[in-house]
């Protein structure tokens, strides 16, 4: 079944015709209907096939995954289509401008999560979704405008892993990493995670038993092992990351307090936009406030920090302030 914007268009289309009881429609009018209004909504000349038209009409009739069951018959004698139904329509409740605005919004948000083909029911839901919204002649005033990319890099590896991981099967997998040659081994998959636009695996590498972070898009293959899968004992998700921020765990580390002064109208998007779950207020003054958050100082907190450039300053511990200091350094001497 096409699920993408072109079959949405065309469904709605052959809709509308099959609606308009004063008119009869064959496959070819159907097609006529069709690519002027393809050529309207995408700018592009389409020429439809006879085929193209008979299996929407057979999807719209039959096809469970969409669940329209359409009443549409064929009259052999004048060869045209209708609806035995005359109160019939795909949208039944047709939806004004300003909730097909909303929901356009949020199929902009579902849209992130259909990486999976594991999750096809969700790009049926969002199908359906569109076609409600699929506006007709005039356009709108946009008010919302969402900036997640088409695809997060290494997204076509997200179906084989989700399996082995449901499955528990191990793989062969060959990994480049940005900073040095590639190398491969067996691993066995525990937890896909997705952070900042990027998806990263949790698994254990066999060779050294050791759980460890891949990010999808450094992998180059992904093959079958005839290894055993070594399940996870200790890895609980939730425990896990609730101690960080972002992907990156180095083995053995504890929590540290970390104290940091925040200056100016920086406080107020601090306060509403916390750092970590953890993070106490411990006192405040007309013009800086001095904030704690307790977790395990990473590369990704660092680089939190750092993106707030003048406004923050960490006070605690001084290995984290001295990091930070050396890297401001190392930018400060790129720019001189």
């Amino acid at each position: 079944m096409a699920t993408n914007k072109h079959a949405i268009i065309r469904y709605r289309v052959i809709d509308k015709c099959l609606r308009q009881v004063d008119k009869t429609w064959n496959w070819k009018s159907l097609a006529e209907a069709c690519a002027a209004e393809l050529k309207r909504a995408t700018n592009t000349k389409t020429t439809l096939s006879e085929r193209t038209i008979k299996g929407d009409l057979q999807n719209m009739r039959n096809d469970k995954a969409l669940g329209y069951f359409a009443p549409i018959e064929y009259d052999r004698k004048e060869k045209t289509y209708y609806y035995s139904r005359r109160d019939y329509s795909i949208t039944e409740a047709p939806l004004n401008r300003s909730d097909s605005q909303e929901l356009k919004n949020a199929i902009s948000l579902l849209r992130q999560f259909t990486g999976f083909r594991h999750l096809q029911g969700i790009d049926n839901i969002i199908q359906k979704l569109e076609l409600l919204a699929y506006e007709s002649r005039s356009k709108s005033k946009r008010f919302v405008h969402l900036a997640q990319p088409v695809s997060i890099p290494g997204q076509k590896w997200l179906d084989q892993l989700y399996d082995a991981i449901k499955k528990e099967k191990p793989l062969m997998m060959t990994y480049k990493p940005f900073d040095r040659e590639a190398f491969s081994g067996v691993i066995s998959p525990y937890l896909l995670k997705e952070f900042d636009n990027r998806w990263y695996l949790y698994a254990n590498f066999h060779s050294k038993n050791q759980l460890r972070t891949y990010g999808l898009e450094r992998i180059t293959r992904l093959n079958k092992s005839l290894q055993d899968y070594i399940p996870s004992e200790d890895f609980e998700p939730d425990t896990y990351f609730k101690d960080i921020v972002g992907v990156t765990l180095a083995q053995g580390q504890k929590t540290k307090k970390i104290t940091f002064e925040v200056y100016g109208y920086t406080v107020q998007y601090i306060q509403t936009k916390p750092i970590h779950f953890s993070q106490k207020l411990i006192s405040e003054e007309k013009r800086k406030s001095l904030f704690e958050v307790e977790l395990i100082p990473n590369y990704e907190l660092e680089s939190l920090l750092l993106s707030y450039g003048e406004n923050l300053k960490v006070i605690k511990p001084k290995n984290l302030a001295n990091k930070l200091k050396a890297r401001i350094s190392k930018m400060n001497a790129m720019y001189n």
